[in-house]
């Protein structure tokens, strides 16, 4: 029965109703059954092929053993088949979690289930799925008057599927509704609060995202206008997280806790799902993240380091003596660990590792933490990197970041989550100084800066160009986003110029150009340059002194208010066309 039972459940409750019509539809009764020879090696489908013949879908036990649901026995005086259990007995054998729903206990019963599950399945198959009589709605209609439904419901439903919102098998909530927690409007039959009618049966929201929310929740608007706003409340996407009209979890939530955080959060969830995680995490995301904003970055409830002394005593002296003495108080546990999860040993950081710290100590330091090698500083960071050393030399345009200050500034000197040792992820390092590059509100970055940070275009410790770029003019720029030479392989990995590999994921989301042989024209449109001096003729009539005309004559490299990083705050193509096309 065990591995019937799990059968079963993959199938739902539509399933286990099939089971109590097998009496009634071919197999008959001792009287005028057919003497089997042996239960074990006759087949019921020699006789009752027509059951199943032509269906989309099948009962489970019908291809797997009729005696699952049937007691079959052979004796001299016949064979007698009978149901193994009364109906609604036998379907909740399996189907455990419609006991109450079968025998009319919910608050808000279905009327057919307690009559019998056959009202609205078939017993073996069928052409619908859950093996219902009818498809959709359609089956629903048969007992429900469609005009009566129309004055029932505050905005039309016509085109909706009525197990949206109600629980075929009854529910605990008034109106069979499929959520025990209901947003107030929807309770109160108050659709037209956030839904405008149309003609006929169109309905659409009266506003866009956020926006409708707002309107009710003003309070919130202004809350989560600053600091460290999750990406989906800044996006407007309420919706994302919570069910407009109901739901089973608090706040209307479309999940139950960490899981519906990592439905976005995959790399999240690989890490807390994994050998290595971190044993906080078991008590959920909220316990360190508050879900809309925080004054801390990444949402944090607190301090990172705070968050991590909740649980572990700074004053204890085996955790200083792994630390050569450090005042854990004051140091940056993040630096080092993963809060979530890791590869390594002690939470370490795995996405780069300084081979002195898991080496020895004291290559760097002389016996504790706060006793540095002599000739510290760069100094000390240049005894192993003398090729860095020597590449800051060799620059025609030095990083004044370098010359004014310390390689720790950028890197973690012992571990960190982010490749090259760097103290924070995308640009994030770099707009520490550059506050001026980092986006404002509403303003979206280069995609590369997010994925990469900024060392993608620029050389971070010196470089032959201005503004420490990698390469000079458009070459730059169609290193990565020219069609033809931009191609993912076989897996859909893409690797871009300097070692820079985009995942599959990731792959769709770059944007590239068609220009002619010489990578001079075409882009936007056909014949339009895209390097040069304006010519001053045609209809364009752009001027010279416009100057020469490049990627960057468009689009701004950082920061824009729209995806296509618009030059001139152009939010649309036809208002970055009108700066140089005027009427």
């Amino acid at each position: 029965m065990g591995k019937f039972a799990h059968i079963m459940t993959r199938f739902g409750a539509a399933a286990a109703a099939v089971i109590l019509a097998l009496g009634s539809a071919g197999f008959a009764q001792a009287a005028d059954h057919p003497r089997l020879v042996s239960v074990n090696a006759s087949k019921c489908s020699m006789c009752h092929a027509k059951l199943t013949r032509g269906a989309k879908v099948i009962h489970a036990p019908v291809e797997d053993d009729c005696t699952s649901c049937h007691d079959v026995s052979v004796t001299k005086e016949g064979t007698t088949v009978e149901l193994s259990a009364p109906e609604p007995d036998l379907c909740v054998m399996c189907h455990d979690g419609m006991e109450a729903a079968a025998a009319g206990d919910l608050e808000a019963p279905h009327a057919p289930v307690t009559d019998s599950c056959l009202t609205c399945h078939q017993p073996h198959a069928g052409e619908n799925e859950h093996l219902l009589i009818a498809a959709g709605k359609d089956l629903c209609l048969e007992c429900h008057d469609a005009d009566d439904l129309k004055t029932s419901h505050a905005v039309p439903v016509s085109r909706a599927s009525c197990t949206s919102c109600h629980n075929p098998h009854g529910s605990s909530a008034a109106g069979m509704l499929i959520g025990n927690v209901v947003h107030a409007p929807f309770a109160d039959g108050s659709c037209e609060g956030c839904h405008r009618v149309g003609r006929g049966t169109k309905i659409r929201l009266r506003l866009e995202g956020a926006t409708l929310c707002y309107a009710c929740h003003s309070d919130l608007e202004e809350e989560f206008s600053t600091g460290s706003v999750h990406t989906a409340v800044s996006n407007g996407d309420c919706i994302g997280c919570h069910n407009p009209h109901m739901a089973d979890q608090p706040k209307m939530l479309l999940g139950e806790g960490s899981a519906l955080c990592f439905s976005c959060h995959e790399d999240i969830k690989a890490k807390v799902e994994g050998d290595g995680a971190h044993a906080a995490v078991e008590d959920g995301c909220d316990g360190c993240h508050d879900p809309h904003r925080s004054d801390e970055p990444f949402q944090l409830l607190d301090e990172a380091t705070n968050l991590c002394l909740m649980c572990h005593d700074a004053e204890d002296e085996d955790l200083r003596a792994k630390h050569l003495g450090a005042d854990l108080d004051s140091v940056s546990c993040v630096g080092c660990h993963d809060p979530h999860g890791s590869s390594e040993e002690h939470l370490l950081a795995d996405g780069s590792i300084h081979a002195p710290f898991i080496d020895d100590c004291e290559t760097c330091h002389e016996g504790s933490a706060g006793a540095i090698m002599e000739d510290g500083g760069k100094g000390l960071c240049f005894a192993c990197h003398s090729d860095i050393e020597e590449e800051i030399a060799a620059a025609a345009v030095p990083h004044d970041a370098i010359e004014m200050g310390e390689c720790v500034d950028c890197h973690n000197p012992h571990a960190s989550s982010q490749p090259t040792l760097l103290r924070s992820p995308g640009g994030t390092v770099c707009t520490t100084c550059h506050e001026d590059q980092a986006p404002g509100p509403e303003e979206i970055s280069h995609g590369v800066i997010d994925w990469f940070g900024c060392q993608s275009c620029h050389a971070p410790h010196g470089g032959k160009n201005d503004h420490l770029l990698k390469e000079a003019g458009n070459g730059l720029c169609t290193g990565c986003h020219l069609s033809g030479t931009v191609k993912a392989d076989a897996d859909g990995v893409l690797e871009l110029p300097g070692g820079l590999v985009v995942p599959p994921s990731k792959v769709k989301q770059l944007k590239l150009v068609d220009l002619d042989s010489t990578q001079s024209k075409n882009h936007p449109i056909p014949n339009h340059p895209v390097s040069g001096w304006p010519t001053g003729e045609g209809r364009s009539k752009v001027p010279k002194s416009f100057g020469q005309i490049s990627c960057l004559s468009c689009h701004v490299p950082h920061t824009a208010g729209s995806k296509e990083l618009f030059a001139f705050g152009a939010k649309t193509s036809f208002e970055l066309c009108m700066d140089c096309h005027p009427k």
